[in-house]
């Protein structure tokens, strides 16, 4: 909820998720003066609900200037997560387990792989597994989304960042060019600067401005397994399902990847084809119960390119 009066801030946030709240401790850290809004709770949405795979699911299919984007963020997580721990005492637990992709029915790995990886730095090495082909990516690390989640907020927290839940956009307001603040459903918050980092929810909020971007939510479910620590070493990945094994032995199946508008509910069908895939990959999962299912709405958009820069008139 919003004080009656509202804090002063140099630059606001719309959407509290990983981007979001690293982006506001960024410049929190510069010393500027950071309020961050989310219209449910503060890192519970697509951040939380994702798997934490440190890499595109098929690099070789992005762009390069995507790809460098991508690069250049795996190769600063360990740095980042291992400063949050130190910072807070919540660990995200990066891991480097590193990523074996089967060869499925949609997805076949290339033969001229290993050579576009290692353009690009990548030693990553082609092999079998009886007679799927596979490709082992030894530098794929992973984090555990909650946990560098809670780290982030907790990190927000520490550096005097306003973070108002519940508080969903309802339009902005602006003389000629320059923005005055943002209203919301609790009140209205001056602000000169804003950064719209709502994920899905980024397209609707930015078209009661007359800004149209191509951005929809795509559902992806998730199931947890109970394993045992160690018992799966690395992360397993084949026609972008995937297997994450946790350091306390728990295993993440996922994801689907469903156009069913902002409807985040879970259904029997996902769980069938999550547990289909996880079976046939590793077979000892059969015995394993499932402990939850859930789903989250990432942002899709033409040819999965993120939009980055100033909106127009504004």
């Amino acid at each position: 909820m919003l004080a009656e009066t509202p804090v002063q801030t140099d630059v606001l946030l719309i959407g509290g998720g990983a981007i979001g709240l690293v982006s506001a401790i960024k410049l929190a850290e510069a010393g500027l003066r950071v309020t961050v809004l989310d219209q449910g709770h503060i890192g519970q949405e697509a951040s939380w609900a994702g798997g934490g795979i440190l890499s595109p699911l098929y690099p070789w299919h992005y762009p390069p200037a995507l790809l460098r984007l991508a690069l250049y963020s795996m190769q600063r997580y360990f740095s980042l997560t291992s400063t949050l721990l130190e910072q807070t005492g919540i660990d995200p637990e990066w891991i480097p387990s590193g990523l074996l992709i089967l060869e499925g029915e949609h997805e076949k790995i290339p033969n001229d792989v290993p050579a576009w990886g290692a353009a690009w730095g990548l030693d990553w090495r082609p092999g079998l597994a009886g007679e799927t082909q596979t490709l082992w990516c030894p530098e794929v690390a992973q984090v555990r989304n909650p946990r560098l989640l809670a780290a982030m907020a907790a990190r927000c927290r520490q550096l005097g960042i306003v973070l108002y839940e519940n508080t969903a956009v309802t339009g902005f307001r602006k003389q000629g060019e320059r923005l005055q603040g943002i209203e919301t459903i609790t009140g209205f918050i001056p602000a000169e600067r804003a950064i719209v980092t709502a994920g899905a929810w980024s397209g609707k909020i930015l078209g009661e401005i007359g800004i149209h971007l191509d951005i929809i939510p795509v559902r992806g479910q998730m199931l947890l397994l109970q394993g045992k620590p160690g018992a799966l070493n690395t992360m397993l990945m084949r026609d972008n399902h995937y297997l994450i094994p946790r350091r306390d032995g728990l295993i993440l199946a996922g994801s689907t990847s469903e156009l069913a508008g902002f409807d985040k509910s879970t259904t029997d069908e996902a769980r069938n084809e999550l547990v289909d895939f996880a079976t046939q990959v590793y077979p000892d999962l059969e015995s394993l119960p499932i402990l939850k299912q859930w789903s989250g709405l990432r942002p899709g958009s033409q040819d999965s390119i993120p939009y980055i820069g100033p909106v127009p008139g504004w």
